[in-house]
């Protein structure tokens, strides 16, 4: 069975380990630039469908809690899904 937090071959566990609960936040936090993160792990920095595939999960995740967690996994699902032939960092 597939570990839960590594899609496409991209383990996004770093991410997910500097995600943390705040006092001045309700909800849990990524300590910085998310979406360059996100990005970066998947190696779309400079990619036409990274910035798509980023603002997509973020219109899902507000479904929802719009919380950063569910941003990381709804992007993991969604770059599963592109085809893309980038090496993750």
């Amino acid at each position: 069975m597939q570990n839960s937090t590594v899609q496409n071959s991209i383990d996004w566990t770093p991410i997910l380990q500097h995600i943390s609960t705040e006092e001045e936040h309700r909800l849990p936090t990524y300590p910085g630039d998310l979406k360059a993160a996100l990005l970066a792990r998947a190696g779309l920095t400079d990619h036409p469908k990274g910035e798509e595939a980023y603002q997509l999960a973020r219109e899902i995740s507000r479904l929802s809690t719009c919380c950063d967690p569910e941003i990381v996994y709804w992007f993991s699902r969604l770059v599963s899904l592109l085809d893309l032939q980038v090496e993750p960092s």
